[in-house]
């Protein structure tokens, strides 16, 4: 099934966190997108793997995604490997996606850290005439990588100020996640009220760069060419 957008995450929820406002334009644009979660996160402290899945079947159809799919490489313990890499470039091979999000590799969980290193080593093998296959090589015209802790100069932000209380809204489905506070589980107390403080807080700085309300950073590893600067506007 070709989509126009293939998202990567490390954990159920990371694509609501970083970039549910960018799923959710594609959306009301009538553009087409997949979700592949790497993990199940199962080493959650809140919540089981099967109330984690039934959330983020809910969170996908909040944002409109043609489907969403897990590929269990294990929570806590991603790696980037060369069996990873083709595992995601065989997706990539598959879906054909004109562009590719994945969490940027500096970032706090070494989880984050290894989704975006895998993804944006995947690119030499989505090309690979050679890779055992059934799909043709196809590499897709642009890979980004979103923010989910650290802080780096964005390449781009998208202004999603029209649908954060929307993607707030396909948050709010992982309920084992977010519905009590961190003390009534015995885990560290980063409760629903803080971290969507935090949550708005980061939008709203992201979004003050670019002269907005909310905003979605997403950093390029290489220059963004144009074929004409009215592209830009």
């Amino acid at each position: 099934m070709h989509v126009d957008v293939l998202m990567f995450g490390a954990h159920p929820d990371d694509i609501e966190c970083g970039i549910g406002g960018t799923a959710l334009l594609l959306t009301e644009a009538g553009l087409s997108f997949g979700i592949f979660d790497l993990t199940k996160g199962e080493m959650g402290s809140r919540g089981t793997v099967e109330e984690r899945a039934a959330e983020a079947r809910d969170a996908a159809h909040v944002l409109g995604a043609a489907f969403r799919e897990n590929l269990d490489l294990g929570d806590c313990k991603l790696t980037d490997t060369i069996e990873s890499r083709m595992a995601v470039a065989k997706l990539i091979r598959k879906h054909t996606p004109r562009i590719v999000l994945a969490p940027f590799w500096e970032d706090l969980h070494n989880d984050h850290v290894a989704a975006g290193l895998i993804v944006r080593h995947s690119s030499t093998y989505c090309s690979v005439a050679k890779l055992s296959d059934a799909a043709p090589p196809y590499r897709p015209p642009l890979f980004l990588y979103y923010l989910l802790h650290n802080f780096h100069t964005p390449s781009v932000i998208l202004d999603i100020t029209s649908v954060f209380e929307q993607k707030l809204t396909a948050l709010k489905c992982y309920r084992s996640q977010f519905e009590k506070n961190a003390s009534d589980y015995g885990v560290v107390p980063i409760g629903i009220g803080d971290y969507l403080f935090h949550l708005e807080s980061r939008c709203r700085y992201f979004g003050s760069l670019a002269n907005t309300k909310y905003g979605e950073p997403f950093v390029a590893d290489r220059p963004l060419v144009l074929k004409q600067l009215q592209q830009i506007l």
